[in-house]
C-alpha cells in the first residue's frame, strides 16, 4: 500500500494566511467588546489615520450583516462587507470579512474571531484573522488592525487622538 504524501509546505501556507494579534487594553471588557458593535465607535477607530469609516450597514447579530466605506484622504473608496456568525457579549466576536471590488461584487472572504478577556479592570483582546489568500495580505491587514487599535486604545483611554 502506498503512502499518502503530505503536501510539501501545507504547514507553513497556513500560518502564511492566518493573523494573530493580541492587546491589552486599559478598559473593562464591556466597553472594548462594545466598540465592536457599536457603529458610532467603530467609525472612530476602524482603518488607518489616513481613512475616514462610514459604517453604511451593522446588524451585530449572529447572522446580521455589516458594511464599512473606507473614504481614503487621497480619494477613493475601499468597502468591506461581512456576516456575524458570533456575537457573544462580552465574551467573543466572530464574522466574516471581505473587501469588495472595483464593481461592487465581493472579493475573497477571511474569517475574524476576537476573544476578550478581563484582566482585572483592563481587557486582553485576541484578534484570529484566518483565511488570507496570501503572506502578502496577511501582513497589509497586521499592519491595517495595528493602526486601528492605536486609534482604540486613544478612544478608550478617553482620548480623543487623531482619527
Amino acid at each position: 500500500m502506498k503512502k499518502r504524501a503530505e503536501p510539501i509546505g501545507a504547514e507553513r501556507s497556513d500560518a502564511d494566511r492566518t493573523l494573530v494579534l493580541s492587546r491589552v487594553f486599559d478598559a473593562p471588557r464591556e466597553a472594548v467588546f462594545r466598540a465592536w458593535i457599536d457603529p458610532a465607535q467603530i467609525a472612530r477607530w476602524i482603518g488607518p489615520r489616513s481613512v475616514k469609516a462610514e459604517i453604511v450597514a451593522m446588524d451585530a447579530r449572529a447572522g446580521g450583516v455589516y458594511r464599512i466605506a473606507m473614504h481614503h484622504e487621497k480619494g477613493g473608496v475601499s468597502t468591506v462587507e461581512g456576516v456575524y456568525r458570533e456575537v457573544a457579549v462580552p465574551e467573543r466576536l466572530v464574522f466574516t470579512w471581505g473587501w469588495q471590488d472595483d464593481s461592487g461584487k465581493p472579493g475573497h472572504e477571511t474569517v475574524v474571531a476576537i476573544t476578550f478577556k478581563a484582566i482585572g479592570e483592563k481587557t486582553e483582546m485576541t484578534l484570529r484573522h484566518e483565511r488570507f489568500e496570501n503572506k502578502t495580505r496577511r501582513d497589509s491587514h497586521k499592519q491595517g488592525w495595528t493602526g486601528s487599535f492605536d486609534k482604540l486604545a486613544e478612544i478608550l483611554a478617553g482620548k480623543p487622538g487623531r482619527v
